[in-house]
């Protein structure tokens, strides 16, 4: 869940960034720019939501191998195999760094969309 959900996020950036490159070169939005700036706050929030519930739930399966207290296979998986446990811990890092940075465009396209709901434009200058 935790690398399916990362992924999902990452092909998003990837292609929210090919619509702000399109839209720095071609000085204008794919969509209209009422459902552009929809389209922007609804997405970051949906990504953002889903890699904080990802990181949350790898964190507390990662929790539960290093104490034992669920049974997989072996009992204490992370003593017998800790390779595995560090690798996991640093996915769930890097899960909860992409929500921070998530998040943040969330809050930028919230902006965004206020900005254009009060002034019909998405930059208030």
């Amino acid at each position: 869940y935790v690398f399916a959900a990362n992924a999902i996020v990452f092909i998003y950036s990837l292609a929210q960034m090919g619509l702000v490159m399109w839209e720095l070169f071609r000085g204008n939005t794919l969509l209209p720019e009422m459902i552009q700036v929809w389209f922007d706050f609804g997405h970051d929030q949906v990504f953002a939501y889903l890699v904080m519930s990802a990181s949350s739930a790898g964190t507390s399966l990662a929790q539960s191998m290093g104490s034992g207290r669920i049974w997989i296979a072996m009992d204490h998986t992370c003593k017998d195999v800790n390779v595995f446990c560090v690798q996991a811990d640093i996915a769930i890092s890097l899960g909860f760094a992409a929500f921070v940075f998530v998040a943040s465009a969330g809050l930028l396209s919230g902006f965004r969309l206020a900005s254009f709901l009060i002034t019909d434009s998405r930059f208030h200058f």
